[in-house]
């Protein structure tokens, strides 16, 4: 995209998903000022109601991340949580929001590195993309 353009992108992160010291290292140090973090004890406490407030605040995408299945420290709190969030996606991709700017990942502990291959391959899709188009927040009354 031109005119220098930078994706916002919002990233609710579960906690045990990164702890390798170099990953949090990266998180805390130098995560871009156009990410902003979100970390949640499990992938399955983040409610649909905070990623629409990330898409009505103005970001462009939201990754969530949560631990692969059958590692949950929470038992299947990922599990639940990538169900609750893909009838979301479709429901968002229904009032008019491209689907490819919202994606649900598993990271497994091991996979160091990861979140930074994850985060630039969103914001690439989504700079070909452009700037989303803001859903509709309020509705004027006509009295």
């Amino acid at each position: 995209m031109s005119d220098g353009w930078t994706p916002r992108i919002v990233v609710f992160q579960c906690q045990y998903t990164l702890f390798s010291p170099t990953d949090q290292w990266w998180m805390d140090t130098q995560l871009p000022p156009y990410i902003k973090l979100v970390q949640v004890p499990c992938s399955g406490r983040i409610s649909p109601l905070f990623v629409l407030n990330a898409i009505q605040g103005g970001a462009d995408g939201v990754l969530i991340n949560g631990c692969v299945p059958g590692k949950c420290h929470f038992k299947e709190g990922n599990l639940a949580a990538h169900r609750q969030l893909g009838e979301f996606k479709n429901l968002l991709t229904y009032v008019g929001m491209q689907e490819e700017r919202m994606r649900f990942t598993w990271i497994d502990v091991d996979e160091h590195g990861r979140i930074q291959r994850e985060l630039a391959d969103l914001e690439k899709t989504i700079q070909a993309m452009g700037p989303a188009e803001r859903l509709v927040t309020r509705v004027p009354l006509h009295v």
